[in-house]
């Protein structure tokens, strides 16, 4: 075998030599608590200080960093004072960062990044390297209170704002979140037909129904189908954030309106109407008191009409004098109307059937008694 002269030595080494702002890709040989030893084809190993790999201050790179894995490195120190070169991953992912976060603001991509910790108007966010911040208007499309939830989190957001000379790296995940919405909008709008069922979230309730989030689509269920029954609010069968099955009634594409009902058609109290007779007297309970009458709702939940020229013989100017909401009361069922599905009873007519047999007994006069008498006496004589 060959000798090799100093010289020769000297010329192979200085080939592979390395110096301070070289980007190099290492092989991690070791990892702890504190550092992580690289092998960076180089006569000395190279070392990254656990601040020079994260700025997760609770980051545990014994379990983030494993040995085998490749990864590039800037040399921050040919050498150390100790033999080993100084590394830093954090400055070479930042030198890449910066040419990426110029492409996704140019071309509108999103980026992850990694939220450090809750500051002042918003959370500082890390982005390869680079610090952001991302304020709190900009975190969500919906009022979040506590924005601690988020701290040690990686979030998709757009790059709001970039200007390396300033320093100057915004963020927002709200423009990210909204675009995913209106993509999730545009595809239930073309996939959901009008019958169908579909899983949706109570996300506001008014006084004129529920407003159901189908997951990027809000529709309304208006206060008439909510129920079968008659109800004065929403809030009687609803609360924000139940989880109900919804039916869609009617979906307008070009204003992006959906109307459902959580009404079962299976359960509708009118399939079982022309189980009553007309004529009939039934116990119910009034449901609500109008200016035509009162809404009264029998046991089996059919409701229907009873006209104030219905309540009593007695001339009737207030209903609210003579009923009152939840009174329970006798009523006769006088008319079915299937085409329109309403329902007409009587309150002095159902009164009237109930007081048939004592008219009835009140009929007999006192002459009738006596002359029962006479031929009684007639009899025994």
């Amino acid at each position: 075998m060959n000798d090799i002269s100093m010289e020769e030595a000297m010329e192979g080494f200085a080939l592979n030599k390395v110096k301070d702002g070289d980007i190099l890709e290492g092989t991690i040989l070791k990892v702890n608590k504190d550092e992580v030893i690289v092998n960076i084809d180089y006569y000395a190993d190279g070392v990254i200080p656990r601040d020079e790999l994260t700025k997760d201050h609770h980051e545990d790179i014994t379990q983030t960093s494993s040995i085998g894995d490749k990864i590039k490195v800037i040399v921050l120190k040919a050498d150390d004072g100790e033999g080993n070169v100084l590394l830093s991953k954090i400055k070479a992912d930042a030198i890449v960062a910066k040419e990426e976060l110029e492409k996704a603001l140019e071309e509108k991509e999103a980026v992850e990044v990694k939220v450090l910790e809750v500051v002042k108007g918003g959370l500082r966010v890390f982005f390869k390297g680079l610090s952001g911040f991302m304020p709190a208007s900009l975190v969500s499309n919906t009022y979040v209170e506590d924005l601690s939830k988020f701290t040690g989190e990686t979030l998709k957001a757009y790059v709001e704002e970039y200007d390396e000379e300033q320093s100057r790296l915004i963020f927002s995940r709200r423009a990210y979140l909204a675009e995913k919405d209106a993509e999730e909008k545009a595809r239930l709008l073309a996939t959901l037909k009008e019958g169908q069922s579909v899983e949706g979230t109570v996300s506001n309730i008014t006084s004129y129904g529920a407003f159901i989030d189908l997951g990027g689509l809000i529709g309304l269920a208006h206060i008439s189908d909510l129920s079968y029954g008659r109800i004065n609010h929403p809030s009687e069968v609803l609360s924000v954030g139940d989880k109900v099955t919804v039916h869609v009634l009617k979906i307008d594409q070009k204003k992006e309106k959906i109307s459902l009902s959580l009404k079962n058609k299976g359960q509708d109290p009118w399939n079982r109407v022309h189980e009553m007779k007309i004529g009939h007297v039934y116990e119910a309970s009034v449901k609500k008191i109008i200016d035509a009458g009162a809404i009264v709702q029998l046991e089996n939940g059919i409701d229907g009409l009873v006209h104030i020229s219905e309540i009593s013989y007695d001339h009737v100017t207030d209903v609210n004098e003579v009923l009152k909401e939840g009174q329970k009361v006798n009523v006769k069922l006088l008319n079915i109307d299937d085409e329109r599905k309403r329902v007409s009873f009587s309150i002095r007519d159902a009164k009237e059937e109930d007081q048939s047999f004592y008219e009835e007994e009140d009929s007999v006069t006192l002459g009738d008694v006596f002359q029962n008498l006479m031929d009684k006496f007639k009899e025994e004589n």
